[in-house]
């Protein structure tokens, strides 16, 4: 009996939903709103005042330029009625007569400016000549060796059995003293040997045209060991 009456009041519950929701959602839609009208002004602190409409504008007098202008007082553009001549000015290509004292000095007549010379300038002094330097073989007479020393054979190379020929070239001064060494040929093991051997070699003073002369010569130095 209560299931019956449950099934009987289903169908009514239903359709009183139904109506609920027909009222809620449907009747709103189809009934006239009047929406309020749309405020077209703005806010006073938003407003701006209109620009000021812009002057006509006036397009500036044309004028020459400057130069324009001075050319124009310079080269009349109408000729003029009468025409005066020229006035000459002497210029780099006027003929001066010949013999004019033109230039001349105030107080000088033609004859006494030509002859004034112009100053000679001074010839440069000539550079002090030192002793000249010349090779032995120019020598009427090759200097002569006064003063001999022997070199000094190395341990090392006595050692380790070296022999050779070293060639010097040697610069003799005007007493005949040794100055300037040089090694053209050269044993490593005896170069300073030899060096230190010349280095003490004095030669009888070279003469050469009536003065002292520096000499270049060449010295060769024989190593040998004794068998």
């Amino acid at each position: 009996m209560a299931r019956t009456r449950f099934l009987g009041a289903l169908p009514i519950s239903i359709a009183a939903h139904f109506a609920v929701v027909i009222v809620l959602l449907i009747v709103p839609l189809t009934a006239n709103v009047a929406l309020p009208p749309p405020d077209h002004g703005l806010p006073e602190f938003v407003r701006v005042a209109s620009p000021p409409v812009p002057p006509a504008f006036a397009p500036a007098a044309h004028r020459p330029p400057a130069s324009v202008a001075q050319n124009a007082e310079m080269a009349p553009a109408v000729a003029p009625a009468v025409l005066l001549p020229e006035s000459t000015r002497p210029g780099p290509d006027v003929d001066l007569p010949i013999g004019s004292s033109v230039g001349l000095p105030p107080g000088l007549s033609e004859g006494e400016g030509q002859r004034i010379s112009p100053p000679v300038a001074p010839l440069p002094a000539d550079p002090p000549q030192g002793p000249a330097t010349i090779r032995i073989a120019q020598l009427p007479e090759p200097p002569r060796k006064v003063v001999d020393v022997r070199p000094v054979y190395p341990d090392l190379a006595r050692s380790a059995r070296v022999e050779g020929t070293v060639i010097l070239e040697a610069v003799l001064d005007t007493s005949g003293r040794v100055t300037q060494l040089r090694v053209v040929r050269s044993v490593p093991l005896l170069d300073q040997a030899a060096l230190d051997a010349v280095r003490q070699w004095r030669y009888s003073p070279s003469v050469y045209g009536g003065r002292p002369v520096s000499v270049l010569m060449t010295v060769t130095i024989l190593f040998k060991l004794n068998p």
